[in-house]
């Protein structure tokens, strides 16, 4: 997996075959075919992992927190997990993320991942209801998973002329609004 991970960061999933697998990976070619059908069941296991590691750094760093009374400081820090975890292997999620419109089982996998940080976000709001004015839990949580992700993805991968903290800081405060109806505790 690690060979296929610096292959395809380096020359893309479709410019990378199973043998370059093999080689890079210093087993026989029917090694490999003995643990994976093809390439693309490979790849379909490295998102996965890829997935699970990106969830696991927004999320684990902040299980501690007591989730009915979130404060701009903990919305600060989940904000910033979700930059990071865009660090993890930045080639790689370009290349599949790439892929998720083409491909519908990279999308299956991109959606289940989507699903599961909206569930968290969800989480957060229904045990902060009492402190918001949100109606509908569900739509708030894939609005701001939305913004967050899409915010930082931007950021990453196209570029953007602002420095990075001060959209981390905005995110927040705009949150921060949210979760509190504009009221500081």
């Amino acid at each position: 997996m690690k060979a296929a991970f610096n292959l395809y960061a380096r020359k893309g999933i479709h410019g990378t075959n199973s043998k370059e697998i093999a080689e890079k990976a210093g087993v026989s070619i029917g090694s490999f075919y003995s643990y994976f059908k093809n390439k693309k069941a490979l790849l379909l296991e490295m998102l996965e992992d890829y997935l699970d590691r990106h969830f696991e750094a927004i999320w684990k760093p902040v299980a501690h927190l007591t989730t009915t009374e979130m404060n701009r400081d903990d919305i600060h820090l989940i904000i910033e997990n979700v930059f990071r975890a865009y660090d993890i292997s930045p080639q790689f999620h370009r290349q599949t993320h790439a892929q998720r419109y083409s491909d519908p089982d990279i999308n299956r996998i991109y959606a289940r991942e989507r699903n599961r940080e909206v569930e968290q976000v969800r989480f957060i709001i229904e045990n902060n209801i009492h402190r918001t004015k949100i109606k509908d839990p569900l739509a708030a949580a894939l609005v701001i998973h939305n913004t967050v992700e899409n915010v930082a993805h931007t950021a990453k991968f196209i570029g953007l002329e602002i420095d990075e903290q001060r959209l981390i800081n905005q995110l927040t405060d705009m949150l921060h609004s949210f979760f509190t109806n504009g009221v500081s505790p």
